[in-house]
């Protein structure tokens, strides 16, 4: 176990995407979509360290499935914000001090397993923040001014396509989120506002495997499939 690290699970979207209902709460393999990320990385952290910030609508309902899926858990259950960079620093301002670094994944993305979890963490402990990630194998364009596409000067073998977990250390992304809300800036991404306020890059950690995140009403069915 890895005593010194905190996970944030972001779980305060409205999934307005997704066509009905809270992506979250539905059934992935007989679980709710976002107790498979708290019951796989639960083989790497306590349940005390994790912390979930949600929808304040839905708060009731995130709390009474934790207890139940995780009797006896510790899992902090906050108040999410009005943008993903909000919940973070919402669940950071609870985070005990004594944890020295933090790590953040979609809770929308079930698929994700403790031994990426544990790459990453080890890369983080390395490099002072890391992210999953795989290489982009598709042809890459960019949409001119007239709405053609042109191939450019991209390097696809220079191009990864980004994803969670990412860890950091926890007073950097806090010093990041806190500035991003002052400026008024909202950051889909974590890694990004962490170099862009601290100046500190993540090493990618190369993920072979499908950590695909639940947008759409079809990507459940794709998820169930591949589980």
């Amino acid at each position: 176990m890895y005593d010194a690290i905190a996970l944030i699970l972001p779980a305060g979207g409205t999934s307005s995407r997704f066509g009905h209902g809270n992506k979250l709460l539905c059934t992935l393999k007989g679980m709710p979509v976002f107790c498979h990320s708290i019951r796989k990385f639960g083989e790497v952290l306590p349940s005390r360290n994790m912390i979930l910030p949600v929808n304040p609508g839905f708060r009731n309902e995130f709390r009474e499935i934790v207890d139940h899926w995780f009797p006896g858990n510790e899992i902090r259950i906050v108040e999410g914000g009005s943008s993903r960079t909000e919940s973070v620093l919402n669940a950071l301002k609870v985070l005990p001090d004594e944890l020295k670094y933090v790590a953040v994944h979609d809770a929308a993305r079930p698929l994700a397993d403790a031994g990426l979890f544990r790459r990453c963490i080890e890369a983080c402990l390395v490099h002072g923040a890391a992210l999953a990630a795989h290489r982009v194998v598709d042809t890459v364009k960019v949409m001119d001014d007239e709405g053609r596409l042109t191939s450019g000067n991209i390097k696809r073998e220079k191009l990864w396509s980004v994803e969670t977990p990412q860890i950091f250390l926890a007073s950097e992304l806090l010093e990041a989120t806190s500035r991003a809300i002052e400026c008024g800036l909202t950051f889909t991404d974590d890694a990004a506002a962490v170099e862009r306020f601290c100046g500190r890059r993540a090493v990618p950690v190369e993920n072979c495997e499908c950590n695909l995140k639940i947008t759409h009403a079809a990507d459940l069915a794709l998820a169930e499939r591949l589980i």
